[in-house]
């Protein structure tokens, strides 16, 4: 029985490397590169008959001069050209080139492509436990991702994005950081130095970090102050009055410019109604100076006719007086 699994397992191999075939292996590209998936280093003839499949599905058909099907470029060369790939473009991808007039294959090739993202920044995150400390590494987006830990420098044995460390084993001053790779990309986190409370030695490097944290939070305030009692590089308070005085100054200069300008409004508007008064007199007819009718028709009907006025006297004769006879 053991002689025909082996009989049959050679067999397998001698048929699967005489017909020329072998499994090619992955090409990795990140996203957004630009791939050259080669078919020769030779023009391809206008005659020929060129076909590109991308898993299964034409992306490529040229027969002769004649393209039918051109989803992707093609070179001179029959080379196919992917710009800008995203991870849709993974896959397998195929090409044939026949004599267009015997329909003889004249050259074939086969590109398995692998289009994968960068891993981002890594970073460690410091979990204090009971009997140690946990160390996570993020983030973990991506199953293709493999983590890495080192302490101290050298590399650990864990693979796990959650390193656990002992109380026993945790010692003052010692440092971790895991890196994140893949196929195409490779990046590491910044080191950290776990400090927990559980024993002596840790809790007075805890006390110490607290202190630096309160000292580096006592200098920010005395900037803060300091920031505040100037402004544009002068006491605040002066410049608060300087501001304020001026500010006082321009609103007073306001207030008298709009009280000229209300005054001269006022003064046009009047003059304005007074034209205007004075053109409708000079339009209107003049009733005063005209004799009122009434009065002159009793004035006319009280002066005597002329056949009524007294005759006016004789003139007296100028000679010498006439002398009476005696």
């Amino acid at each position: 029985m053991l002689q025909n699994l082996t009989f049959i397992l050679l067999f397998s191999l001698i048929f699967i490397f005489s017909s020329g075939k072998s499994v090619s292996s992955c090409i990795y590209k990140a996203v957004g590169e630009n791939v050259v998936i080669q078919l020769g280093d030779e023009e391809l003839p206008q005659d020929s008959h060129l076909i590109w499949t991308h898993n299964e599905s034409r992306v490529y058909f040229k027969k002769g001069s004649n393209v039918r099907i051109q989803d992707l470029t093609v070179d001179r060369y029959g080379s196919l050209i992917l710009e800008n790939i995203q991870k849709s473009k993974s896959g397998e991808y195929k090409a044939e080139v026949f004599n267009l007039e015997s329909g003889k294959l004249i050259k074939k090739t086969e590109a398995h492509l692998c289009v994968q993202e960068p891993v981002p920044e890594p970073s460690v995150i410091v979990e204090c436990v009971e009997e140690g400390v946990n160390l996570t590494c993020i983030p973990m987006n991506s199953n293709e991702v493999f983590v890495s830990w080192t302490k101290n420098g050298e590399e650990s044995k864990t693979t796990r994005a959650v390193l656990h460390v002992s109380s026993s084993e945790l010692k003052s001053g010692d440092k971790f950081s895991c890196t994140l790779s893949n196929t195409i990309s490779k990046k590491t986190a910044k080191d950290v130095q776990p400090v927990c409370s559980d024993t002596g030695v840790h809790a007075t490097n805890a006390n110490k970090e607290k202190e630096k944290e309160e000292k580096s939070n006592n200098e920010n305030k005395d900037d803060d102050v300091t920031e505040k009692k100037l402004l544009f590089g002068f006491d605040f308070w002066w410049m608060l009055v300087i501001l304020s005085g001026g500010a006082s100054f321009l609103f007073i200069l306001f207030i008298i410019c709009l009280v000229c300008v209300c005054r001269c409004c006022s003064r046009s508007k009047r003059k304005a109604k007074e034209e205007a008064e004075f053109r409708l007199v000079s339009l209107m007819p003049d009733h005063a100076n005209q004799p009122d009718e009434p009065y002159m028709q009793r004035s006319e009907s009280q002066r005597p006719s002329k056949s009524q006025r007294p005759l006016p006297p004789l003139p007296c004769p100028r000679g010498p007086p006439a002398v009476e006879p005696q």
